[in-house]
């Protein structure tokens, strides 16, 4: 009964942990807040020695990668790849991935300017207006750390979360935008 107990008590640990970052991200202002949030969350709620996003090499993205690489934290923490890449190590596109063993394609998933020890790894796809544009990336010495027969619901309800929160953080920043450039333009009807 006591080990019952034990996995229990470990698991509402985790769901508290996860709940708190869903909170931490659904509070973040910006694009570069929401994965400067994620990333440094991450490592400090669940300990991973490993945390970079992915974007998808598509249209859309470029409000991503000029978000990462404006943020201190994230400038060199990001890495951009076609999306035939990300959709080979995904190809459901909406499940997180967790493997340890033949890791060389998700090598290439790492920044160019960061190369991890990682022994096992956890892709997990979000997106934007519903169409997956990356992954956040959990790496770990570890090889037992990220196993393929491992639960990933709660990744994927939190990938869920960012997805929805980035998709009203471009909205806003496209609408602030539109709303910049009508201000800017000259003449006009002023019946």
């Amino acid at each position: 009964m006591r080990k019952k107990e034990d996995i229990h008590r470990i698991n509402e640990d985790l769901a508290a942990r996860f709940r708190k970052m869903e909170t931490e991200l659904l509070s973040a202002p910006t694009i570069a807040g929401l994965f400067e949030a994620l990333v440094e969350g991450i490592e400090r709620e669940f300990g991973v020695p490993f945390v970079w996003l992915t974007f998808v090499d598509r249209p859309g993205a470029d409000a991503l990668t000029n978000a990462a690489v404006a943020s201190d934290i994230l400038k060199s923490r990001f890495s951009v790849v076609s999306a035939e890449l990300l959709e080979k190590i995904i190809p459901d596109g909406r499940q997180p991935v967790l493997s340890n063993q033949n890791l060389q394609l998700f090598y290439r998933l790492m920044p160019s300017s960061q190369k991890y020890f990682v022994r096992s790894i956890a892709v997990v796809p979000f997106a934007l207006e519903g169409r997956m544009i990356g992954a956040w990336n959990n790496g770990d010495a570890d090889a037992n750390r990220y196993s393929p027969d491992m639960d990933t619901a709660l990744l994927a309800a939190l990938a869920d979360r960012i997805s929805l929160r980035l998709t009203e953080l471009a909205a806003e920043k496209n609408a602030a935008s539109a709303a910049e450039k009508s201000a800017e333009q000259p003449g006009g009807f002023h019946g």
